[in-house]
This record gives structure tokens, C-alpha cells and sequence, in this order.
């Protein structure tokens, strides 16, 4: 029934007046919290060491406060009328081992005793307790205690407890530093270290979030001591660098906080082995509508806001700590959140009272609260207080553990076993969520965008293994942080920029020189040169207007502080001094890592030059011998019109349509079409529809060649021999016909029946 606590109660006053004997501090070392009934108070004073016979220790109670602001004004000094006093000489007392009065108060209800310490009904009492010489007060201290008369305890057992869930929030600023690194913060370790000291086998639990990254810097070994609590504790993971769903929703990342969010909960998995709940995210930023959407959109359903958040956000004043509330966006969506006590975290986090101080000043407000909630018609099964501190990280454990303590000799306070944040319930009212849009990383997102295909760039010409293709995106995405400063911020940009610049600038590629091709087909080699110390890969691009290369691009891997060969397949056309340009590109090809090198390539004794001819040379000049013949035969012609034979020849450039072909019985020799190393006859391997199909498909371009003159020869032979005797200069006289296809061929049927056909 009375439960003992072992720390300091911080509320002293020092009193002044006595003569013979000097001020001293006192202080409440041990108390019990709840007294049923007229059971004894059990309280522990540390006196300072004040000794004297004329020394007694005065225990008085104050009327009962009903409300948190009465608390607040009992702790400020303003303290009700006294109701009851009970004299002690200190001589009468027994010092426990530390020379501390050991005090056992009988108490009483409704009637007063000369030996008791009256109480009026259940409530929240003040206690002073004074040391006096005479009467005069050499120091005093204030305290609470939770008075149940028995008979409100059977109805308190029935209206039920008022629930408790802790919120813990482990976090630091990134754990990724300016260089790059991933290193776990001291302050992390600490906070870890506290909250596996607040708990053991009697006390319940709390609701865990853990900041991934520091999660991952600290490893999975740091973690041993907080498995063995699992079960008791409910789990969070922040996305893995710690962001706010409300910027990063401003500067239109949802993506990206959705696949951090993914990397957060595994790496709490693969450090605590257990699945981290998405439902609640613990929040200490302000809260818009385009954050809440975020959240939803990503599956998370509530939010715990600290006290920062909080006001942030608007809602100052406007949420009970043990209630739920439906915060509304703009489009309608809602989200719940639930805010952390301002005035428990400020409690919690009060260095300059002793942990039992503060203990009981927050029991004392939760057991107000409750009455607060039962007067409002609230069923306590649905609501738990969340307690925590100002930024939520865990609070001191020795003030945890005597909380716990104090809530366990209660009947009406729980804390849970293992907690977990409403995710579907709301038991408070609805709430409006501001539609302004953050935009506090927009600074950050344009340094980003800038940054971004650089690193992509130089990242893929790193190796598989190199660690720097996860750190360099990993430092991005910290410059959206909400726990970093501009000074970190600064000093990553300066460093992406400099070590990816360093990469860029490591490969060389030789000065101009030159090289000779004493045949058709040859190899080009060149050297590349690495001047840093990693293995870098990148692509060396050939360019050239008269030189042909099969495989203009080549990935080259060059080691580092060394040099490697690039050997690449190269073709002549004709022969000369021509221009190379050689390039180095990034793998992704997207970033030049040099300027344009020229090389001059000299070409002689190219083998058969001679007989391939293009198919326009061979047309050009058979437009200017029939010119010249035309000319000097028309007259001989036109007087055996009569009795000549007409046929027309021409080659399968000209790209008549087959119909016409057939309707003037026009005779067509093929030309050789080369894909690659492969040659075809032109219409008979494949007709000009399925030519522009392979040309589509085929990663070189064709090239083609004239028929021969003995392929000609062939031809006028057989049409000799079907009777033809000439070619009439105005035979078929048309209109020119345009025939247009693939490629834009135009051929001409032309007065005098010549035909022409050219490409563009």
C-alpha cells in the first residue's frame, strides 16, 4: 500500500529567524505516494544534518488541489490552506544509516487526532514538510500524495486506470559525416544506454523510435543489451536519414522519402531482429497537409508529435495528451496524432529537481488528468497519456524508474506492458492541419539537382565494390536532413565536388599523334592513363567523317596509378589524311571526363578501291554518256523510230515502284548492299520494304555498291537477243512521277525516257 522511493524530492524552501541555530536544506528522500484510507505515510527526510533539543519535524497537509493548474501553483509556492499539522520532536525520530529521519505518519479521514494527520476525501494532497527550532523554520520541502478513501477505491478499480505509454525517440544529427562516413554519435549510445536502464522485469514498456542510420553506424552488437526487452517495447524506425515528411513533401520528394523510410525498418530489423511498425511515426517538426498526405500515402496512419511539434504545428492548448485526435488536410484525408505533454516534459527534464521530485510531481498531474478525463465522460480503455520529454529522446532513467515504482503502488495509474500508439482510434476532437506549403529544403533540393548527375556519372565509373557507389548518394540524401546544420551541409557539397572532380580529372588520354592504315580494315591503339588510386572505368568514343569504326564506343577499365590499351576496329574508305577525334566519356556516357583529343590517321594502299563505286558516281556518269550520245544520235534515231525495238535499263537505285516496272517491262540491276561484312543482292534478297527494316534493326549503317559493267553487259546482251535495237529518245514521254517511301526516294520517269533516281 505505501510504496518507497529512493532519490531526492527537489522542492525545498529554506527558512530564516532562528538565532542559534543556522538554515539548512530539507529534502524528501523517500515517500510513499498512495495512502488508502487511514494507513500510515512512510516518508524519509534528509535534514542537512541539523542537530539540537530543541528540534521537531512538522508534517502539514494543505487541502486537496483538483486540477493541473492547482498543481502548477502548489509547485509555484502558492499553496492552499493548510488543513492538518502533526508535531514530531526530532529526538522522538529514528535515523536510518545515512543519518536521514526515518517518519511513519498515521493519518486519518474526515476527523482529525492528535496523533494523525487528517485528510479529507480522495485527492491530490500538498504536503510541507518543515524542520524547526521552536518556531522557528530553519528549511522546508513540498510533496504530494494520492489520498483514496476506501470506499472511492472500489470505484476506481471500476472506472479503470489511466494509462501510460513512454515514448523513447533515439536520435542524433546524421550519422553521415562531411566525408562521407557512417558513425554512430555519442549521444546516440547514451540515449540507447538510458533507455535499456529505465526498465527491468517489473515495469512495463515503452514506444521505440530509432533513427536508422545511427541504427546501422552503431551495429547490430550495440543493440544486445535493448533485444533482450523486446517484448516489452513497441517499435518505430525513421526513414533511414532522418527527414520531415512535411518539407520533403514541399520540394515534391515523396519517392524518396518512401524508399528511405523502407531502409529505415530494415536496418532496425536487421539490428534488433524485430519488424519495425509503419502505423505510428513519432514527429518533431510542424505538421502540414501536404506532410499528413505524405505519411498516408506511405501507409504510416498516426503521428506522436513532441512538444516542438506541437506548437509547430498550431495545436498549443488544443490536445489532451491522452487523447487521439483526426487531423484533416485540405483534400480531406486525415491522419491521427496524438501530442506529448508539454508540462510532463518539462517536469521530466528538470535537472534542478532529484528524480523523485519529479516523479511524484508527474504522478500527481496523472492522476488529476485522469479525473479530468472522467469528467469529460472519457472510457480510460481507450486512451493512454503520452508521456515523454521535450524532443522525446528517453528521459532520465533514475526518474523513469521511480515513476514506474510510484505508478505500481497505485490504483489508478498503469503504465503498459507494451505499449502501442492508437493507429485507428480517435477519442478527441477533429483537427485542421495548415495548407502552407514548406519549403525549407528548397535550397537543399536545387544543390541536389545540381549535384545528382554528377554523382551518378563518376559513381558508375567506380567498380561493383567500391564503397563510394552507396556513400556519395548516401551524402545527398543527407543534405535533406532535418537534423543536420549548414554547416554540414556546406562541408558535404564542398567535399561531393571536390572527390568527384578528383575522379574526373584522374583519367588521360595521349596527346595528339599520328598512325597509318596500309589496308582496308585495321586496328587503332591507344593508351589510357589512371593517376588515382582506384580502379576507373570509362568509354573511349571515336568519331570521324572519312574512317569507319564498327564499334565506335569502347568500355575501358584502367587500374589504378596505370595504364591500359584500347584497341578498336577501324575502316578506310579511301585514301588520305584524316581527323580521329577521341574522347573519354563516363560509363553512363552522359559526362565528358575529357576534351576532344585529334589524332590525324594516314591511309594508302587501299586494296580494290577501284572497283567500288558508289551507285551515284556510276549514275552521275551514265547521265553524261547518254547526254552526249542523246546528242549525237537523235536524228539517226528518230529516222529508224519506226523499226527499232525500245528497252530501258537502269540499276535498283532508282526505286520504282514495282508496278511501273512492270507496266513498261523496265529491266533492273541489282546493286550489292553490305551489312557489316555480309553482302546482299538488292530485290532479290529482300524486297525495298524489308531494306528499311533491317536498316531499323541493324546497329551499322548498309553500304552499297553499283553493279558492275560486265553486270550491264549481261543485261543489254539479253535484251539484244529478245530483239531490242535501240532506246528511243521520246519514247514513253510522261510527266515526271514522284515516288516516295521509306528514306524519301524520288525517282523520275523523264521525257525522252531516261531515268534518274537519287536518295535523300
Amino acid at each position: 500500500m505505501v510504496g518507497a522511493l529512493v532519490v531526492t524530492l527537489g522542492l525545498s524552501f529554506v527558512g530564516s529567524g532562528a538565532p542559534a541555530i543556522a538554515a539548512t536544506n530539507v529534502s524528501v528522500t523517500q515517500q510513499g505516494f498512495t495512502i488508502v484510507g487511514d494507513a500510515s505515510w512512510r516518508v524519509v527526510v534528509d535534514t542537512g544534518g541539523a542537530t539540537g533539543e530543541n528540534l521537531n519535524l512538522d508534517i502539514v497537509t494543505h487541502r486537496r488541489v483538483n486540477t493541473r493548474a492547482e498543481l502548477a501553483a502548489a509547485v509555484a509556492g502558492r499553496l492552499p490552506d493548510e488543513l492538518d499539522r502533526l508535531r514530531t520532536p526530532v529526538a522522538d525520530l529514528t535515523r536510518n544509516s545515512a543519518g536521514r529521519l526515518v517518519v511513519s505518519v498515521p493519518t486519518a479521514t474526515g476527523v482529525s487526532g492528535d496523533e494523525s494527520l487528517l485528510f479529507g476525501s480522495t485527492g491530490v494532497y500538498p504536503i510541507t514538510v518543515e524542520l524547526r527550532a521552536d518556531e522557528t523554520v530553519l528549511g522546508s520541502t513540498v510533496t504530494f500524495v494520492h489520498h483514496v478513501d476506501p470506499d472511492d477505491a472500489v470505484a476506481a478499480a471500476f472506472e479503470g486506470t489511466l494509462q501510460v505509454m513512454n515514448v523513447a525517440s533515439l536520435w542524433a544529427p546524421p550519422a553521415r559525416t562531411a566525408t562521407g562516413e557512417n558513425v554512430a554519435s555519442a549521444q546516440f549510445s547514451q540515449q540507447l544506454s538510458d533507455l535499456t536502464a529505465a526498465y527491468d522485469d517489473e515495469t512495463g514498456g515503452a514506444f521505440v523510435s530509432l533513427q536508422a542510420d545511427q541504427v546501422a553506424a552503431a551495429g547490430s552488437e550495440a543493440f544486445a543489451a535493448l533485444r533482450t526487452q523486446t517484448t516489452r517495447h513497441s517499435f518505430a524506425a525513421t526513414t533511414f536519414v532522418p527527414l520531415n515528411p512535411s518539407a520533403i513533401a514541399g520540394v515534391g520528394l515523396s519517392e524518396l522519402f518512401a524508399s528511405q523510410l523502407r531502409a529505415g525498418e530494415d536496418a532496425v530489423s536487421a539490428a534488433l531482429g524485430v519488424t519495425a511498425d509503419r502505423g505510428v511515426m513519432v514527429i518533431d517538426d510542424k505538421l502540414t497537409a501536404g506532410g499528413a498526405v505524405l505519411l498516408r500515402d506511405v501507409g504510416v496512419r498516426g503521428a506522436i508529435l513532441t512538444p516542438r511539434a506541437v506548437d509547430l504545428s498550431g495545436f498549443r492548448g488544443a490536445l489532451d495528451s491522452a487523447l487521439t485526435y483526426r487531423a484533416r488536410a485540405t483534400d480531406g484525408s486525415t491522419i491521427l496524432v496524438q501530442g506529448i505533454d508539454a508540462t510532463y516534459a518539462g517536469v521530466l527534464g528538470d535537472e534542478s529537481r532529484s528524480p523523485l521530485a519529479r516523479a511524484v510531481l508527474v504522478g500527481a498531474g496523472l492522476v488529476l488528468q485522469r479525473e479530468s478525463l472522467l469528467g469529460m465522460g472519457k472510457d480510460l480503455s481507450l486512451v493512454s497519456v503520452a508521456l515523454g520529454t521535450d524532443d522525446a529522446r528517453p528521459a532520465n532513467p533514475a526518474v523513469l524508474q521511480q515513476l514506474f515504482r510510484l505508478a505500481g503502488s497505485s490504483p489508478v495509474l498503469e503504465v503498459l506492458a507494451t505499449p502501442r500508439a492508437a493507429g485507428s482510434e480517435t477519442t478527441g476532437d477533429v483537427l485542421d492541419l495548415s495548407a502552407g506549403t514548406d519549403i525549407s529544403l528548397a535550397d537543399a533540393k536545387s544543390q541536389v539537382d545540381e549535384l545528382t548527375p554528377r554523382v551518378n556519372n563518376v559513381v558508375s565509373m567506380l567498380t561493383d565494390s567500391d564503397p563510394r557507389r552507396e556513400t556519395w548518394p548516401a551524402m545527398l540524401s543527407t543534405l535533406f536532413s532535418s537534423r543536420t546544420d549548414a554547416a554540414l551541409n556546406a562541408a558535404l557539397v564542398a567535399n561531393l565536388r571536390s572527390s568527384t572532380k578528383a575522379l574526373v580529372d584522374a583519367l588521360e588520354l595521349p596527346a595528339a599523334a599520328n598512325f597509318t592504315l596500309s589496308s582496308r580494315k585495321a586496328e587503332l591503339r591507344l593508351q589510357v592513363r589512371n593517376t588515382s588510386d582506384t580502379t576507373l572505368r570509362a568509354i573511349v568514343r571515336f568519331r570521324s567523317s572519312k574512317l569507319k569504326f564498327p564499334k565506335a564506343r569502347q568500355v575501358l577499365e584502367v587500374p589504378a596509378n596505370a595504364s591500359a590499351e584500347v584497341v578498336i576496329d577501324v575502316e578506310a574508305r579511301s585514301n588520305g589524311r584524316f581527323p580521329v577525334s577521341v574522347q573519354l566519356l563516363t560509363p553512363r556516357g552522359d559526362l565528358a571526363l575529357s576534351e576532344p583529343v585529334t589524332i590525324t590517321a594516314n591511309v594508302s594502299a587501299i586494296a580494290g578501291l577501284g572497283q567500288v563505286v558508289t551507285a551515284t558516281a556510276l549514275l552521275v556518269l551514265l547521265t553524261w554518256w547518254a547526254h552526249n550520245w542523246r546528242s549525237k544520235r537523235r536524228r539517226a534515231v528518230e529516222a529508224t523510230l519506226a523499226v527499232m525495238t525500245v528497252r530501258i535499263v537502269t540499276d535498283s537505285a532508282c526505286d520504282l515502284p514495282q508496278s511501273i516496272i512492270d507496266q513498261y517491262g523496265i529491266t533492273v540491276v541489282p546493286l550489292t548492299i553490305r551489312f557489316g561484312d555480309t553482302d546482299y543482292v538488292d530485290r532479290e534478297a529482300f524486297s525495298p520494304k524489308e531494306f528499311w527494316a533491317k536498316c531499323a534493326a541493324s546497329p551499322v549503317l548498309p553500304e552499297t555498291a553499283a553493279p558492275s559493267p560486265g553486270q550491264f553487259e549481261t543485261a543489254y546482251r539479253g535484251l539484244l537477243a529478245q530483239g531490242a535495237t535501240g532506246r528511243h529518245p521520246r519514247a514513253h514521254r510522261r510527266q515526271p512521277q514522284r515516288v516516295d517511301g521509306p528514306g524519301h526516294h524520288r525517282s523520275c520517269l523523264r521525257p525522252g525516257g531516261a531515268i534518274r533516281g537519287r536518295h535523300r
